[in-house]
């Protein structure tokens, strides 16, 4: 189960201005979900390193591959966050373990 974040408080993880969020959602740097018929961030589509909150890198291309495979951004947020039988784990959980090659390889069949 995801912690999820406000626009707000996404914003301020990242320190940018909230109307921002709505711009990195449309570019597929972060997830949107509804919980409750609001928009939120599911909390590990951002990653901390040395210089601060950031959009964790790999969920872009993730993102633009499974949308070039037909699904809908809906669908395809679905599945990142849900359970992958041939990775073990969820797509958002490899991609943060940086086995980024392991979730694009499961996307493949389904691009046909």
């Amino acid at each position: 189960m995801s912690d999820f974040l406000t626009m707000r408080e996404a914003a301020e993880k990242l320190g940018v201005v909230p109307t921002r969020i709505k711009q990195l959602w449309a570019e597929h740097d972060l997830l949107k979900v509804k919980q409750d018929g609001k928009p939120m961030v599911p909390a590990e589509c951002l990653i901390e390193d040395e210089y601060g909150w950031a959009p964790l890198p790999p969920l872009r291309g993730t993102m633009i591959m499974l949308l070039d495979a037909g699904f809908s951004d809906e669908e395809a947020t679905d599945w990142i966050m849900s359970y992958q039988e041939e990775l073990g784990e969820r797509p958002i959980d490899s991609l943060r373990k940086q086995r980024i090659r392991d979730v694009r390889n499961a996307i493949l069949p389904l691009t046909f």
